[in-house]
């Protein structure tokens, strides 16, 4: 017999079917969208049975044989491919899946791992010689770029946990400070009262309390820490005097002697090494107006002893030497400070120059 179907798509479509006992032989499924149309195939099929051809439920026993099945068959009406709907408007249901296929053998198999991995591969390299013939001179721009995060990353992978750029010990700024290898800040504190004497003609007086200088005059004495004795004074103190002092303390306890001078404004800057009473390197930059144009000027002596310590000259030789070359200096020599904890307590001494009060009023 012949039955008609629209589906809930509102797609329409008829086939010929001999049912078994009022009901489908077999699954049908909307040509459209593809939903089951079985269950209203059924209730068709029973609403145009006769009464008198309703079958009668027999008895049952599980000793007698269940007689066997009629034979049936469906007649499903195939149009040809992306033809015209059949007429009256209802295509033909398509062909119901084989028993025991599943549904996941019709769908696309996903991609190999690795085919997206060689896809991937194959598109880099597509680019790379896209890139390539674009030009060699960003290709040289982009090899540059990888040399210099390389060389950093070497860089940090030896300093560890250290900070890869910065100063370790010359981060003093807007200061005179004379960093000086000895043990005793107090035999440093009786040297300074003797250089003031003898050579400056002054009265030094020694005050037991941990302070910061204020005035002029005035210098803050920390006790040592990792070897060194640090004495700190304002930037209104004299070059002479405190490279005299410098020279002064390395000859008296025999020993090595930094002194610097750092302005931030200008970020000028003032480097000395002494050792058993002889400067062994100076190096200072100053601000000359040139032109109506502040031209910056380093002068250097025994160039040669900087590069024996770690010092490389660049393009332009020691015309760029800076306080963070000299730093590295202090460390290859063996000043250590930057493990100095912040909130540790400072024990240290003031030192004042007689009058210094009345200069700073």
């Amino acid at each position: 017999m012949e039955v008609k179907i629209q589906c809930a798509c509102g797609t329409k479509f008829k086939f010929d079917v001999e049912p078994v006992n009022n009901r489908m032989p077999m699954p049908v499924n909307c040509p459209s969208c593809g939903n089951d149309a079985t269950a209203q195939a059924n209730e068709i099929l029973r609403s145009s049975a006769p009464a008198a051809t309703l079958p009668t439920a027999l008895p049952h026993t599980a000793s007698s044989p269940r007689p066997p099945s009629p034979p049936v068959g469906l007649r499903i009406n195939v149009p040809a491919a992306a033809g015209p709907a059949s007429a009256g408007g209802y295509p033909p249901p398509p062909i119901a899946p084989l028993p025991g296929t599943s549904p996941a053998l019709s769908q696309p198999k996903q991609k190999s791992p690795l085919l997206t991995i060689l896809t991937v591969l194959l598109t880099i390299s597509l680019i790379g010689l896209g890139a390539w013939r674009f030009g060699t001179k960003w290709y040289k721009r982009v090899k540059a770029v990888v040399e210099i995060a390389t060389a950093v990353g070497s860089s940090a992978t030896e300093k560890g946990s250290e900070e890869s750029s910065g100063p370790k010990n010359l981060w003093y700024e807007d200061c005179v400070v004379l960093f000086i290898r000895h043990s005793n800040h107090l035999d440093v504190a009786e040297t300074c009262k003797s250089y003031w004497k003898d050579t400056l003609r002054k009265k030094l007086n020694i005050i037991n309390e941990a302070a910061p200088f204020e005035a002029q005059g005035e210098y803050e004495l920390i006790p040592a820490h990792n070897g060194y004795v640090r004495i700190i004074g304002g930037l209104d103190w004299p070059k002479p005097e405190f490279e005299g002092l410098a020279k002064s303390l390395s000859q008296k306890f025999g020993t090595l002697v930094f002194e610097m001078r750092s302005e931030h404004f200008a970020d000028t800057y003032h480097f000395g090494v002494y050792d058993q009473g002889v400067r062994n390197f100076h190096a200072q930059m100053d601000i000359n107006m040139k032109n109506g144009e502040p031209d910056e000027v380093v002068t250097t002596e025994s160039s040669e002893f900087a590069i024996t310590n770690g010092y490389s000259p660049g393009p332009e030789g020691f015309k760029e030497f800076h306080l963070g070359d000299a730093d590295k200096i202090t460390q290859k020599l063996g000043m250590k400070l930057w493990d100095e904890q912040e909130d540790t307590e400072i024990k240290g001494m003031l030192m004042r120059e007689e009058g210094a009060q009345a200069k700073a009023n």
